[in-house]
């Protein structure tokens, strides 16, 4: 395996994998090289002492002939013989013992030529006594064992002229054998050297990536690390960890620190943190919502709804015996890993200027009446220049209002906002003034003030912008309230000639990807009426409902030119939320109409009347499917609304009841027309309000009816019933 293999193959191996392959690897190293190198050294260790035993005894043969031959030499010069048997006797007791420890092919073939040559020196190593006997007529000569031992001497002379060559042919075929033994164990061990030099390169390989792996996990580690702590650092919400034991975690953002005004705050138990800024009350509940969080069997998004710090008002000591008030707002997210709860996620947020900016909103609405009351002094200005300053102002909040809207990210772009808004509000602070306008100029004034304490900021960002949102929502109401009146006077004061009223009514036919729609009277005249712009926005509604849904409807309108103007947001929201049930519930597909034996049309029917005996009526009927009074049984007992029991016993008018449930709804699916069950409760709430009525019938198969009766002026009027 190549270094570019091996590299190769990081990428797809993790670090645990890694570190079990140089495992592996090791162990493998150690088991076919290491282990049978240390036995293939040992045996050519062996054989090495072995050879060298062999090299020593290959000269035994030539040294038991040197002392046959000396041995031979003295006794026919009559000298000192015992010399030469000792070394005889020396050389054969270590010839002897080699030829017993050689093991092999050849050493049978050894020991028999040793075993012949022995046979002929047996007398010789045996031997004793003095071979010499002195006298004086004839000196010394051999005496009888001489004589014997000189025999044996030739004997043996000549039994080594045969035996010592083999003894030497085999000693030298064992030395070779021995040493292409060792030649053999060697060659292996180089073998297994190789394999071991590549096993090694290929560990220090995989150290090295492991090494590598490590240093880059370590820096990434550093970056996650630096990148978490810059976060904490930054993010502009105080953020912690809770443990089992309700104890802060060590890791924590900077910001909590500003938000509770202490550094102690790593390790400090939730308990300290909200004492003496809470009151005992809430600090019971909180401690106890959040060791409700711990429990398993708790549904967390449940238990969130009940959250007591949600947004909690807290005082805290910002030193030199200052206490300053706050609303902090808690919220708290489990932690699992592997499916069980290791911590509790504690994010905190400074909500103060929300919770300000909705109270001032609240004030600033409350006086919206008393404010208007004030507007009739405007009666001595001239009405031409009340009209076009009224015309200028109301461009201006528009600007001032985009500006607003207008995302910004850097300075400059702030600061060029500060600059528009600044003209805006200065244009019409002045006209209010030249006109006596104080009471807008007041207000002008203030939100300008407002701006330049904005100006004088070193650092601006997008919710130092926020605060400016109450003072723009005064001054337009404002001047939307001057406005209103200014209308209200210029109306003529002479009563109009009564008109001959003529019935209208309007046919629009939807279907496919187009709509054709027509306004006429009794006389097929086209004409233009107060209703044109309800009707047209009708149109397209159930224009894009039928496209959207493959349906085809005639939709029908009658009477709209009646409605009131008290009654116009009235009507138009009911009439929308009417078409919408009618075309996606009611109205079916062509296809099933076609094969209920009913046109590939579908029909709706809006009629607006006045009631003879006071009040208004307003019908709409589809002849769609109807409606299914065990379908919406089912789904009121899958939603618990009612018992089997109760179902059971149920007439059309209770089922029908149900449909007006907050989020009741018989579509599986939700889609941007229905299924989130807020339609007919929307038309319910709008009757409450006026004091008015709504009733449903319907026969399956044929047709839905929805009637609902007006009063001949609403009971309450307030943003949702008046236009």
């Amino acid at each position: 395996m190549t270094s570019r293999s091996v590299k190769s193959l990081m990428p797809r191996l993790s670090p645990s994998a890694l570190i079990a392959l140089v495992a592996v690897l090791g162990v493998s190293f150690i088991v076919t090289v290491l282990l049978p190198g240390l036995k293939i050294s040992g045996d050519l260790v062996s054989g090495n002492a072995a050879l060298e035993s062999v090299g020593e005894q290959e000269r035994y043969p030539t040294v038991i002939r040197a002392s046959l031959d000396s041995l031979h030499d003295r006794l026919m010069t009559r000298a000192y013989i015992q010399e030469s048997l000792d070394q005889l006797r020396d050389t054969a007791a270590k010839l002897d013992s080699a030829t017993n420890s050689i093991s092999g092919k050849h050493a049978a073939a050894l020991r028999e030529a040793w075993d012949h040559e022995r046979e002929a020196l047996r007398p010789l190593l045996s031997y004793s006594g003095l071979p010499y006997d002195d006298n004086e007529s004839t000196g010394t000569v051999l005496n009888e064992n001489g004589k014997q031992l000189e025999r044996d001497v030739t004997n043996a002379i000549h039994t080594s002229r045969h035996a010592l060559p083999l003894l030497d042919t085999q000693l030298t075929a064992v030395a070779g054998d021995l040493q292409a033994t060792n030649a053999g164990g060697a060659k292996k061990l180089r073998l297994f050297m190789l394999a071991g030099l590549a096993i090694a390169a290929l560990l220090v390989a995989l150290v090295t990536l492991l090494l590598n792996s490590r240093q880059r996990q370590d820096k990434n580690l550093r970056q996650a690390r630096q990148q978490t702590t810059d976060i904490l650092r930054t993010v502009k919400e105080g953020l912690f960890l809770l443990d089992e034991k309700l104890v802060i975690g060590s890791a924590h953002s900077a910001a909590l620190e500003t938000l509770f005004q202490r550094a102690d705050i790593a390790g400090l138990d939730f308990e300290d943190l909200l004492k003496n800024i809470v009151s005992q009350k809430t600090l019971t509940t909180a401690l106890k919502f959040v060791k409700v969080l711990w429990t398993e069997r708790t549904n967390e998004k449940l238990v969130k709804s009940i959250n007591p710090l949600g947004e909690v008002e807290v005082h805290l000591d910002t030193g030199n015996g200052r206490i300053e008030t706050r609303y902090l707002q808690f919220d708290f997210h489990r932690v699992r890993e592997d499916g069980k709860i290791t911590h509790v996620l504690v994010s905190v947020s400074d909500v103060s200027a929300r919770v300000d900016l909705a109270r001032e909103l609240q004030a600033s609405r409350s006086q919206s009446q008393a404010q208007v009351d004030t507007l009739l002094g405007i009666l001595h200005i001239d009405p031409a220049q009340l009209s076009s300053f009224l015309s200028d102002s109301n461009a201006a909040m528009k600007m001032i209002n985009a500006v607003l809207r207008e995302p910004a990210r850097d300075e400059g772009m702030f600061r060029k906002k500060l600059d528009t808004l600044f003209r805006q509000a200065h244009a019409v602070k002045g006209e209010a003034a030249a006109l006596g306008l104080s009471s807008i100029e007041s207000r002008a004034h203030s939100f300008e003030e407002d701006l330049k304490v904005l100006r004088e900021k070193q650092d601006l960002s997008g919710n130092d912008f926020l605060p400016l949102v109450i003072k723009l929502d005064d001054l337009l109401t404002h001047l939307q309230s001057v406005g209103e009146l200014v209308a209200r006077l210029s109306r003529p004061q002479a009563a109009e000639p009564e008109a001959d009223h003529k019935h209208t009514s309007t046919d629009v036919i939807i279907g496919g990807a187009s709509a054709i729609g027509k306004t006429v009277d009794t006389s097929g005249k086209p004409i233009e009426s107060a209703d044109s712009g309800l009707i047209g926005m009708l149109e397209q509604l159930a224009t894009r409902i039928a496209n959207d849904n493959g349906k085809q409807v005639t939709l029908h309108c009658t009477g709209f030119e009646a409605v009131p103007e008290e009654y116009r947001r009235v009507v138009k929201d009911i009439a929308i939320q009417a078409i919408r049930n009618a075309m996606v519930h009611g109205i079916e597909a062509p296809a099933v109409r076609k094969a209920a034996g009913k046109s590939d049309q579908g029909h709706v029917r809006l009629t607006f009347q006045t009631r003879e005996e006071g009040g208004y009526k307003m019908t709409i009927e589809d002849d769609g499917q109807g409606l299914a009074t065990e379908r919406i049984k089912e789904v009121a007992l899958e939603k618990g609304l009612v018992t089997a029991e109760q179902a059971a016993n149920l007439d059309s008018k209770q089922v029908y009841s149900l449909l007006f449930t907050p989020g009741f709804s018989t579509v599986e699916h939700t889609t941007k027309d229905a299924g989130r069950g807020v339609g007919m409760n929307l038309i319910a709430d709008l009757m409450y309000q006026i004091g008015g009525k709504v009733g449903v019938a319907s026969a399956r198969g044929r047709f839905t009816r929805l009637t609902v009766s007006l009063p001949s002026s609403p009971k309450v009027v307030d943003d949702t019933v008046a236009a």
